[in-house]
C-alpha cells in the first residue's frame, strides 16, 4: 500500500521542527515540504536531510532525530505546489499570520483541483500557529474563496483541525555538518481537534491526541503562556539583555512577569472556567525558562512585535479580556508597554513603532499598533492604560516638552 502523503506547509522552525520531526518517527508517511524560500528548499533537498536535537528542559537529556526522505516544493511553483496538496491525506500549516491570506487561497484552489481530476479521498488541514480563532478564520477565508458547489465538496472531503503546536524550537546552528539543524524541547504529542473527516478503521498517527477543546487550550496558551514568555522578552530587550534566562534571572523583571501570567492566568478562569495553576506547576513552567540547557535568544522572542502586541494576540488578548472580567491588568500593559520602548535595527518592525511614536505620538501609535477600536468600552480602557504605561516605561523620552 502507498504511503499516506503530508505536505507541511512551512518549513521553518515549527514546520521541521515539530510536524515533520513526528510524521518522519511515526513511519509510514510521505512527506513533503512546501515554503516561499527558495534557497531553503533547494538548500534542503540538495543535503536530503536535517537534524533535531530533543532536549528535556529539566534534566537536560538530549536526543537525536535525522530526518531524511522527504520532498520539497517551492510554492512559486504553483502547479506543482497544488499538485502535492491535491494528493495529499494530511497537510499541516506552520506559517505566521501574515501567510494565512495566501494559505487560504491556496486552499481554495486545491479544492477546485480535488474536484477537476475527481478525487474524493479526505483530506485533514492540520492548522498551526499562535493565533485565536485559527480554524474560523481559515474557514472563512476557504468559504469565501468557492462557488456553492466546491463549498459543498469541501465540507463532504475536507476538514479543518486546529493543532496546538507548542515545541520551543530554535535554529541550532551547525550540527554535524546539519546547516539546517534545529534545537527544541522533547513533547511528543500534537494535540489537535477531534474533528478528522476519516472514516472508521483509518489509522491516525499515534501523535495526534485527539481533543474537542483544542481552540481554548489555544487561547490559554497564547494569554499565559506566550504572555509570559513575550513579558520576559520585551522586558529583557529593554534592559538589554540577550537570552530569556538573564531576564528572568533580573528578579525584578522575572517577578514582573509572572504577575501579567497571573492576571491573565484569573481572567481564564473567570470567563472559561480554566483553573489557575498550582505552585508546583508554576515553579516547572518558570524553571523551563530558567532552564541551563536551552538558551532562548531575546531576539526570537521579540521579533515581529507589532503582531504580538495587536488586539487579540499575546498581551492585548488577556488585558482586554481581564477588563471585561473585572479584573485590572495593570502588570499586563506594563510588560506590553516596553514592546514600545526597546529599538532594534535588526527587528525592522521596532525601528517602525519608533517611527511611528515620533511622528504620531504615543496615543496614536498605540491605537495603530494594537488595532484598537476606541468606540468599544473596554478596547479604550485598555488603549489609555497602554498609553499611560508606554509613558511610564520610557519616561521622560517622550514627555511633551510641556511637561517637563
Amino acid at each position: 500500500m502507498e504511503p499516506e502523503r503530508v505536505v507541511i506547509v512551512g518549513a521553518g522552525q515549527t514546520g521541521r521542527g515539530m510536524f515533520g520531526a513526528l510524521f518522519f518517527e511515526e513511519g509510514g508517511y510521505r512527506i513533503t515540504f512546501a515554503d516561499t524560500d527558495s534557497r531553503l528548499m533547494d538548500g534542503l533537498r540538495e543535503q536530503g536531510y536535517y537534524t533535531v536535537e530533543e532536549k528535556d528542559l529539566l534534566s537536560g537529556d538530549v536526543r537525536r532525530v535525522r530526518v531524511s526522505g522527504f520532498e520539497c516544493v517551492d510554492v512559486h511553483d504553483r502547479d506543482a505546489y497544488l499538485d502535492a496538496l491535491a494528493r495529499a491525506s494530511y497537510i499541516a500549516t506552520a506559517v505566521f499570520p501574515e501567510s494565512f491570506e495566501d494559505v487560504a487561497s491556496v486552499l481554495a484552489d486545491m479544492v477546485r483541483v480535488r474536484m477537476e481530476r475527481g478525487i474524493d479521498a479526505p483530506v485533514a488541514v492540520i492548522l498551526g500557529g499562535n493565533f485565536v480563532g485559527l480554524r474560523a478564520y481559515f474557514q472563512k477565508a476557504i468559504e469565501g474563496a468557492l462557488s456553492d458547489a466546491e463549498r459543498a465538496f469541501a465540507a463532504a472531503h475536507m476538514a479543518l483541525a486546529t493543532s496546538k503546536a507548542n515545541r520551543k524550537v530554535v535554529n541550532a546552528g551547525t550540527v554535524d555538518g546539519d546547516r539546517f539543524a534545529l534545537t527544541g524541547d522533547n513533547k511528543s504529542v500534537l494535540p489537535v481537534e477531534d474533528r478528522l473527516p476519516f472514516g472508521a478503521g483509518h489509522r491516525c498517527p499515534s501523535f495526534f491526541q485527539l481533543d474537542s477543546n483544542v481552540e481554548l487550550s489555544m487561547i490559554e496558551k497564547i494569554w499565559s503562556e506566550n504572555l509570559i514568555h513575550c513579558s520576559l522578552g520585551f522586558m529583557g530587550a529593554c534592559a538589554g539583555y540577550e537570552t530569556v534566562n538573564e531576564a528572568i534571572e533580573d528578579e525584578r523583571i522575572g517577578s514582573l512577569a509572572l504577575y501579567a501570567w497571573h492576571e491573565g492566568r484569573r481572567a481564564l478562569d473567570s470567563a472559561y472556567g480554566i483553573p489557575i495553576p498550582d505552585e508546583a506547576a508554576i515553579k516547572v513552567m518558570m524553571e523551563k525558562f530558567d532552564t541551563p540547557f536551552f538558551h532562548d535568544r531575546i531576539a526570537r522572542i521579540v521579533r515581529q512585535p507589532k503582531r504580538k502586541l495587536k488586539k487579540g494576540d499575546r498581551f492585548l488578548g488577556p488585558a482586554i479580556l481581564c477588563i471585561k472580567e473585572g479584573i485590572v491588568p495593570y502588570f499586563i500593559v506594563r510588560a506590553a508597554a516596553h514592546g514600545f520602548c526597546y529599538t532594534d535595527e535588526q527587528e525592522p518592525e521596532s525601528v517602525e513603532i519608533a517611527r511611528l511614536i515620533e511622528n504620531e505620538g504615543v496615543d496614536e501609535a498605540v491605537r495603530i499598533v494594537c488595532d484598537l477600536d476606541l468606540s468599544v468600552v473596554e478596547e479604550r480602557i485598555a488603549h489609555e492604560m497602554l498609553v499611560d504605561a508606554v509613558r511610564e516605561v520610557a519616561c521622560p523620552r517622550w514627555m511633551p516638552p510641556a511637561l517637563r
